[in-house]
Order: structure tokens, then C-alpha cells, then sequence
């Protein structure tokens, strides 16, 4: 009789484990398809419109449509929400997988080398466009270039710098 319980608790055991194994897969999957799915949205936006010409009497000059501040910083909360940038950054000043936003722009950053830079405009658009040109100390590299890869940022000023108003926000 004991070795008859000994067989029916492996067999829980194994069927318990097979359930939590395709629970993780599930899940799994459905994280991927979400992240699969922001890429694919995020590749369709378009761009912004092109800049538009004016003819006056004496020269003609380019106008781009202006973006107030409050439209920047909109813009830059949904970027920080949508593209994946309040997983490691946080608003709060705690730890995460990278530095707070909460006092960065204006302070002194370490680098892992052991060089101080001032978190300007500059900085903190090369840190979005370039995360490994300059890692913060104690954070790796290669974890936010990954993250951002799919983004191209690079080819968004338009994005970067309201990535960069919402983060000069953070105070």
C-alpha cells in the first residue's frame, strides 16, 4: 500500500510540474507577443511632416510646426510608457535595472571609468541614442542598447527630445 502512494504522489508531482511548465510557456509567449506587437506598432507611426516652405518678397525659409513644452513632455511620458523605459528607470528615485530619471538631468554622473559628466541635454540624448557610450557606475552595459535596439532612436531627434524634456522634468 505504501508503494502504491509513493506512485500516485509522483505522478501529482510530474502532472503538477507539467501544468506550471506550460503556465510559464504561456505566459512566455504572450510576453513576447505583446513585446512583438509594440515593435510592429511603433515601426508604423509616421514620421513627422516634412518641413513646409514659405515664399516671402525677399528669401524663402523652412518652418517646422512647433512643439510647446507641454506637447514635449505628453510626448515623452508616452515614449517612457510605451517603449519599455519604466522597467528600469524609475520616477521614484529607487533602484531598478537603470539609473533613476528622478534628479538626473542637471547632476553629476560617475562612470564606470571613473570620469564625472554633468547630465546635460547633450548627455542625455547621446545616453538614449548611444546607451553604451557612456554607462553609468555600477550599471552594465549592453542591457539598455538591447532594450532599444528595435527603436530606432537615432533616427528619431523628434523622439529624443522629448524623451529628454520628460526626464529634465523629473525632478
Amino acid at each position: 500500500m505504501a508503494q502504491g502512494q509513493s506512485g500516485d504522489g509522483l505522478g501529482r508531482w510530474l502532472l503538477g510540474g507539467l501544468v506550471v511548465g506550460v503556465i510559464v510557456l504561456g505566459l512566455m509567449v504572450a510576453a513576447y507577443a505583446i513585446g512583438y506587437d509594440r515593435g510592429k506598432s511603433h515601426e508604423r507611426k509616421t514620421a513627422a511632416p516634412a518641413p513646409t516652405t514659405t515664399q516671402s518678397a525677399s528669401a524663402t525659409t523652412a518652418t517646422t510646426p512647433s512643439t510647446s513644452p507641454a506637447q514635449l513632455l505628453a510626448r515623452g511620458k508616452a515614449l517612457y510608457t510605451s517603449d519599455g523605459c519604466s522597467a528600469c528607470h524609475s520616477l521614484t528615485g529607487s533602484a531598478g535595472a537603470g539609473p533613476t530619471f528622478n534628479g538626473l538631468a542637471g547632476s553629476t554622473v560617475t562612470l564606470t571609468n571613473g570620469s564625472t559628466v554633468t547630465a546635460d541635454d547633450a548627455y542625455l540624448s547621446r545616453s538614449i541614442t548611444a546607451p553604451d557610450a557612456q554607462i553609468v557606475k555600477g550599471y552594465q552595459s549592453g542591457i539598455m542598447s538591447a532594450a532599444v535596439a528595435g527603436y530606432g532612436l537615432d533616427k528619431k531627434p523628434a523622439d529624443v527630445q522629448a524623451l529628454v524634456a520628460y526626464v529634465k522634468a523629473q525632478r
